[in-house]
């Protein structure tokens, strides 16, 4: 329920760290700014999900604008 989804950049520099606030909607949002409050750019993204206990997950996703 609880995790934090770190977003990098394929260069590996956090872009973003989210909270999952531990409701039951499944759903992180972000409004697509850097973590300096900047607009992210289109791209490829690393994301990497920490659920403690549960275990970790990695994976990528793509921005187009």
């Amino acid at each position: 329920a609880n995790c934090t989804v770190r977003v990098y950049s394929v260069k590996g520099e956090l872009v973003q760290e989210l909270h999952h606030d531990g409701s039951t909607s499944g759903i992180v949002p972000w409004n697509l700014r850097t973590k300096d409050n900047l607009d992210v750019a289109p791209g490829l993204y690393i994301y990497h999900m920490d659920a403690g206990a549960l275990g970790t997950k990695i994976g990528k996703f793509a921005i187009i604008k």
